[in-house]
């Protein structure tokens, strides 16, 4: 592949989407024709352009030049002005009308139309309120056309320059000019480091005020993608020096950072709200604004769930010893008072490791609710899970994201998407008696609050899972923090039964979790210990089980 700078009319706009700007188009370039496609903020046909690009060939269409960047050179002479005019760019104005005022003002017609709209009347078929239509039209189109020509010089790409012009409009100028970080604040898919960049070239200091509170607010956002809602304020302050590079500016000669100098900046995103400051643990934590109160959302709406539901114990009881009977299990001490607290508890927790029968626990759980005729609705966070809970339960489980009916997600189920809608929250709940969520350790803080805003006061919630499996990808660390709270009722089952007691893997991973070492005697058949002396040898084993 190899750059290419072509320059020509724009012939035949063969597609256009009027979304994003995505076009093809034929440009004639001499006598060659050539194909070009590409994001153009705005293109008409007859218009005469120079475009970057890379040459490409397409299985079906041939060559092609990939557009990275172009530039329109205004119409001068009467064949583009009539064709531009003609092409159907502009709303209300067809060929013929386009021929006659082409007739009329010749190569001076777009001086006209800048300079004096209200010419256009003295041309057949239009009148005074049509002049100022197809002035505001053609002005606006270059608008758009200049705006994308200033963007690209701070080297942002075509597509992201009409996003950022469709957002602000003409204030981006302005925006460049005074913070363009607020850029990377304000429109999702453009982030810190892009905002940053055009900084540069539009000349703010290093440590401008306005870099090192966006860069702030970013290093906090970084370390959401390490599961963090928040930060200590020393980590916070340290994490954004060294993403800035101000190491030189306010590292002290003892390798220290010098934090008082940042104080300023990080009391006027306070100020501002941005951050949210909390005493954890004797530790100022530092919050986006964001997730603190998401978390604040997600611990009232749990509050509000967790009815006492008083129930008749002896009939419960009753209710459970059928249960067993008729699947002919037993269940221990700490399974009945897990089944037995979801009777009487709007909130309850379940836990604890594999192989001690949570599974079993749940499939009583959900005959005690059947037997009383109510609706339940089972989830997991992932698809996999979801697929297990069907079978093991014998019910059909759903993620999390189906259950609140996910509309215009760009993510999948394993991972919340930000700009996804659900169609069941606060106003359209979830119709359910009971809902039973498993493999909790995996839900991240913004599912949970999506979740929660779909759960209906009184509706029972049933949260399953092990906090040493698997966290989740987002942020937060849910189930935990519920446990730890004391806030709600908690049965931790920790009785590993007779066939979990056979797998390696299980006694194993308990073993783990106590501090214990784990048995490497090949006793089991899941569990082996394959010694290899090299690093090579290992890698050969391994491929070796696994071929």
């Amino acid at each position: 592949m190899s750059m290419k700078t072509i320059t020509g009319y724009v012939e035949i706009i063969t597609f256009r989407n009027e979304e994003n700007g995505y076009t093809v188009l034929t440009m004639s370039v001499g006598k060659k024709d050539v194909k070009v496609t590409g994001v153009f903020g705005y293109i008409g046909e007859g218009e005469y352009i120079e475009v970057e690009g890379e040459e490409v060939f397409h299985p079906v269409f041939g060559e092609q030049i990939k557009m990275k960047s172009y530039k329109t050179i205004p119409a001068n002479d009467e064949y583009s002005i009539r064709k531009y005019l003609g092409s159907g760019a502009i709303k209300g104005l067809g060929l013929a009308l386009a021929d006659r005022i082409v007739d009329k003002f010749k190569e001076d017609t777009f001086r006209i139309v800048d300079e004096e709209p209200e010419r256009l009347e003295e041309v057949r078929g239009i009148s005074y309120k049509k002049a100022m239509d197809i002035a505001s039209q053609i002005q606006a189109k270059k608008d758009i056309r200049d705006a994308m020509i200033f963007l690209q010089k701070y080297g942002i790409s075509s597509a992201m320059s009409l996003k950022i012009y469709n957002y602000y409009g003409e204030e981006i100028y302005q925006i460049i000019k005074k913070n363009p970080y607020r850029i990377a604040d304000e429109i999702r898919g453009i982030g810190f480091t892009t905002a940053d960049e055009i900084a540069k070239r539009a000349g703010v200091e290093v440590n401008a005020s306005i870099r090192v509170k966006s860069g702030m607010v970013y290093a906090l956002s970084k370390a959401s993608e390490s599961g963090h809602t928040y930060l200590p304020k020393e980590n916070l302050i340290q994490a954004t020096i060294s993403l800035l590079g101000l190491r030189d500016q306010y590292q002290n000669a003892d390798g220290t950072y010098n934090m008082d100098l940042l104080d300023n900046y990080f009391i006027d995103l306070v100020m501002e709200k941005k951050l949210i400051v909390k005493e954890i643990n004797e530790v100022q934590a530092v919050f986006l604004s964001t997730y603190y109160y998401t978390e604040m959302n997600v611990a009232g709406m749990l509050l509000d769930l967790d009815l006492s539901m008083p129930a008749d114990e002896f009939v419960e009881s009753v209710k459970l010893d059928t249960i067993q009977r008729k699947n002919n299990i037993v269940l221990d001490d700490l399974q009945k008072e897990a089944v037995m607290a979801t009777q009487s508890n709007g909130v309850v927790i379940l836990t604890g490791g594999p192989g001690t029968g949570k599974t079993t626990t749940i499939n009583a759980i959900i005959q005690m609710f059947e037997s009383d005729n109510l609706e339940i609705r089972l989830a997991a966070p992932t698809g996999r899970a979801a697929k297990r809970m069907t079978e093991t339960t014998g019910c059909q489980a759903q993620t999390i994201h189906r259950l609140l009916e996910i509309n215009g997600s760009t993510g999948t189920d394993d991972s919340l998407d930000m700009d996804a809608k659900f169609e069941r929250n606060e106003t359209n709940p979830i119709e359910a008696d009971v809902i039973i969520i498993d493999e909790m350790s995996m839900v991240d803080i913004f599912l949970m609050h999506s979740l929660l805003k779909a759960v209906a006061h009184g509706t029972r919630l049933v949260l399953v899972g092990d906090i040493n499996q698997l966290a989740s990808v987002g942020p937060g660390n849910v189930l935990k923090d519920i446990i730890d709270s004391g806030k709600f009722k908690v049965v931790t089952l920790n009785k590993i039964f007779r066939q979990a007691g056979e797998s390696g893997i299980v006694t194993n991973a308990h073993k783990i979790n106590e501090g214990k070492a784990v048995e490497l005697d090949n006793s089991t058949k899941d569990f082996l210990y394959i010694r290899r002396n090299t690093p090579q040898e290992a890698l050969n084993a391994t491929i070796g089980l696994i071929m």
